[in-house]
């Protein structure tokens, strides 16, 4: 039954099409057309490590190079520093700045997966995707999920340089994807 997925069976097949199925069809970020930063919601701690390995690897294989392991962080209770890693990701330090454009600050993690801990509470306006792997019973719960991607943003507000982020003009967030 659904309510089993990850508890009492285990799917590497499925678990590796989930990722890769998000990282064929997420949004990329509009300034810097890096992939969209991401929170991904897992059945458990188990399952959030074998899903942050598996888009580790993907992700190594899409971009070769580029993050060594550290495109996807598993973010859950058991992980320590966990709570200032929910705080690095809102403010774009997540295990440093990305590589992709020198003067736009965005953090080098694009992915966080969590199990409950961003479920609620937590603001973090440049989200881009949402990914529930795992099944979501409570409309409350979904809701307040869903509402991770709603929060309005403009990436310009990133910018270092000056001159380009008046070239640029506003660069807001006028959609984001739930999987």
């Amino acid at each position: 039954k659904q309510k089993s997925f990850e508890k009492k069976f285990f799917s590497k097949p499925t678990n590796e099409l989930f990722c890769k199925t998000l990282l064929q069809h997420g949004l990329r970020d509009p300034i810097s057309a890096e992939f969209g930063k991401t929170i991904v919601f897992a059945v458990s701690q188990a399952h959030a490590a074998k899903l942050t390995q598996i888009l580790n690897e993907q992700a190594h294989a899409m971009f070769p190079g580029r993050y060594q392991s550290d495109f996807a962080v598993q973010v859950t209770s058991s992980i320590t520093d966990a709570q200032q890693f929910t705080i690095n990701f809102t403010n774009n330090t997540l295990l440093g700045s990305a590589n992709g454009l020198p003067t736009y600050k965005t953090s080098k993690a694009r992915v966080c997966v969590t199990v409950g801990m961003m479920t609620t509470g937590y603001d973090c306006p440049d989200l881009l995707n949402l990914a529930l792997m795992r099944p979501v019973f409570s409309p409350s719960d979904f809701v307040q999920i869903k509402g991770r991607g709603t929060r309005k943003h403009n990436h310009a507000e990133e910018m270092f340089d000056p001159a380009r982020k008046t070239a640029l003009g506003a660069v807001n967030k006028t959609v984001f994807r739930l999987f």
